[in-house]
């Protein structure tokens, strides 16, 4: 992990908040073979209190806080991103952060999740939950809530978020809480002291770009979103029906979440608008660089994708684990990656392409450096479709800014196929660097 000021980043991910799409971005800023992996935090644990065994979990005697494993997951990664509440638990040095969102919909957004599961993902959930996750499509919305809310559903589906923010101090005792409002001071005392940035989902872009300027990271700019719930996949009667039991399945997180509108607005709200690249350079830049380390490939020096990535426009890894791991440019145009080099020496950046999305990309590419037009040429490499070469330049500071723009970013043209990639995308490419 790369970060000027902190040594580890958490990310305590309220669900159906935008966080898959967050921790995709996260798992870029460390090293492969250091991506979170959720059966780290011992999953019989993780998995069980917010979904299953719900009647066991309900007697006293079963409740338990092992917290060995989940201590050691910040020294196996340095970005942990989990729906368990670590943060009693992070190391000094840990930027912590979580992000809210309006409560109904986050409800009906975790209602609608379920309901859009096939047959076969139903089947491979627990038996305790699986009627739960079945009637979500079957059950009015007003019938369903009735039904599961108190009993099956209490953790995800009653004042979530409350449960989710106690249960930092807590544990799984919040679930045996009949009535949030008895615990919604120790969640509101969480939101407020606990994390370095509450964000907010309606404020997605600027609350990564917040998040950059806490860590000393590149402006945010587009990425690709994931798990998307879009509009719930209830009818507005549905919804209507339903309202009296909506607004006391979220009574308590409508507070808390009123509160961390107050928090954003006062604390992040600026920092997030006024961040951008020439403050990230001026300020943070070679701080951030001195950490990268490279390799020697053809020549050169290399800085592979399967390192942490520092810059912008690309999607997350491919094969992360494997020795295939690439990266795609996307969804935007332009591809920025940032890499240290050598001050006032003469250079020439190289870019490791593996293919393109579509071929005519190759003879629209235009590159820039620190901001100035360049030109560049292909060469010949093993391993690679193209080798990109940008004529020697001198270099002024002790790093330098990439950029590669294509003239449009594209989803696969084989849609129903084997080979079908909905994410538009640009170049693939495996490494960026630096000769001599």
């Amino acid at each position: 992990m790369l970060l000027p000021d902190y040594r580890r980043l958490y990310h305590y991910h309220l669900k159906k908040t935008g966080g898959s799409t967050f921790n995709q971005w996260l798992d870029t800023l460390t090293a492969a073979e250091r991506i979170f992996d959720y059966s780290w935090v011992e999953p019989s644990w993780h998995e069980s209190w917010l979904m299953t065994n719900w009647r066991d979990e309900r007697s006293l005697r079963q409740l338990r806080r092992d917290d060995s494993g989940a201590r050691a997951v910040f020294h196996w990664s340095d970005v942990v991103h989990t729906h368990k509440p670590l943060r009693p638990l992070a190391p000094p040095g840990t930027l912590c952060f979580t992000v809210l969102r309006d409560p109904v919909q986050r409800l009906l957004s975790q209602v609608s999740d379920w309901r859009r599961l096939s047959a076969e993902d139903i089947a491979s959930i627990s038996t305790d939950v699986k009627g739960l996750v079945e009637d979500a499509g079957r059950l009015p919305l007003r019938d369903y809530l009735q039904r599961y809310s108190r009993l099956e559903g209490r953790m995800v589906l009653d004042n979530y978020v409350t449960r989710a923010l106690a249960a930092s101090r807590l544990g799984q005792a919040v679930l045996l809480v009949d009535d949030t409002a008895s615990i919604l001071d120790i969640a509101m005392t969480t939101l407020e002291n606990d994390f370095q940035l509450v964000g907010l989902t309606e404020e997605f872009d600027l609350t990564r770009n917040a998040l950059c300027a806490i860590a000393g990271l590149p402006p945010a700019r587009e990425i690709s979103y994931l798990n998307r719930s879009r509009a719930p996949q209830a009818h507005s009667h549905e919804i209507s029906d339903a309202h009296y039991l909506l607004d006391s399945l979220t009574c308590t997180d409508r507070i808390l979440y009123q509160r961390a509108c107050e928090l954003f607005d006062d604390r992040h709200r600026a920092a997030g608008e006024a961040y951008d690249t020439e403050t990230f350079e001026s300020r943070h830049a070679s701080r951030l660089l001195q950490g990268m380390r490279g390799v020697r490939r053809d020549e050169a020096t290399c800085y592979s994708v399967r390192s942490p990535i520092i810059g912008s426009g690309f999607h997350g890894r491919d094969d992360a684990a494997k020795p295939t791991c690439a990266v795609w440019s996307g969804p935007s145009t332009c591809l920025s990656l940032y890499m240290p080099v050598p001050p006032d020496m003469q250079l020439s950046i190289v870019l490791w392409i593996r293919g393109y999305a579509v071929a005519r990309q190759r003879d629209q590419i235009a590159v820039r450096v620190d901001g100035k037009a360049v030109r560049h040429q292909f060469i010949t490499a093993d391993g690679c479709a193209d080798l990109l070469t940008v004529d020697p330049a001198t270099t002024e500071r002790d790093f330098v800014r990439l950029d590669v723009e294509v003239d449009e970013t594209v989803t696969s043209s084989e849609a129903g196929s084997e080979c079908a990639d909905p994410r538009k995308r640009g170049i693939c490419f495996d490494g960026y660097g630096w000769r001599l």
